[in-house]
């Protein structure tokens, strides 16, 4: 009886003082370190493998400043909790009311698919001295296309060549091409996806080309274009073949 006791107290002891001592142990740095949500739902509602994670993700970064390990442990939290980035975006528009804050907030609408809140309130900041500034009126654009606005698109990118003179991006170079493709302006896009192709980088380019000059039919045009595609991509590295298997499939497909 008396080695049955021992034997039940031993086990309390060791073995269930250790994860409970380890749950408060991580509760405490969550809450001093103002890292409570999601964090406090994880340990708790997760006895152990909770409390393992917080461990890993967040207090040894804090141990031994690894930077790696941080960025892993952020892209848990958002995998957990995939609405934090946008509830935190929203509360620093909200209280700061900054342009920065509201650029933040127009992304993550986007990012969330809420295209005509994120043109709304890119059109909100995009005045005074930021009515040119590049970052947003791309920001604008991107969000326009996206709605299905290739006018509004068109006319945002306009006036961003026109006030950014010097201006080398081929993301907005694409999103202008795509967006006169989306008009069916075919031989607009047709023109500007032949001056994309040079400097752009991959293949989306080429095969986007290739398919405008297809629906105009130069059908010879199209098909040189999608074959250097699979030529660019047969023993090209590993990495870039990956990066790019998209555009590869679809050159593929249009030579058939």
């Amino acid at each position: 009886m008396i080695g049955l006791i021992y034997s039940l107290l031993y086990n309390f002891s060791f073995v269930t003082l250790i994860p409970i001592a380890l749950i408060a142990v991580c509760v405490i740095h969550a809450v001093r370190t103002n890292r409570i949500f999601p964090w406090i739902y994880v340990i708790v509602f997760l006895p152990g493998l909770g409390s393992l994670i917080y461990f890993f993700m967040e207090m040894l970064p804090d141990l031994m400043g690894s930077y790696r390990v941080r960025r892993a442990g952020q892209g848990l939290v958002r995998a957990i909790d995939q609405g934090r980035d946008y509830r935190q975006a929203l509360r620093a528009a909200d209280l700061v009311g900054s342009v920065d804050s509201k650029r933040e907030l127009a992304e993550q609408y986007a990012a969330r698919g809420q295209m005509g809140e994120a043109v709304a309130l890119y059109k909100d900041i995009i005045q005074g001295q930021f009515a040119d500034d590049a970052k947003l009126l791309m920001g604008l654009a991107r969000a326009q296309f996206l709605g299905g606005d290739g006018a509004g698109a068109q006319a945002t990118l306009e006036h961003l060549f026109a006030t950014n003179p010097k201006l080398i991006n081929e993301d907005a170079h694409m999103i202008y091409a795509r967006s006169l493709e989306q008009q069916g302006k075919l031989d607009d896009a047709a023109a500007e996806y032949a001056r994309l192709v040079p400097y752009f980088a991959g293949e989306e380019a080429r095969v986007r080309y290739a398919a405008v000059l297809a629906r105009l039919g130069r059908a010879g045009e199209a098909r040189a274009l999608n074959t250097q595609v699979v030529k660019n991509l047969t023993g090209a590295p590993r990495r870039y073949r990956y990066e790019q298997r998209e555009w590869g499939a679809m050159a593929r497909a249009a030579l058939k």
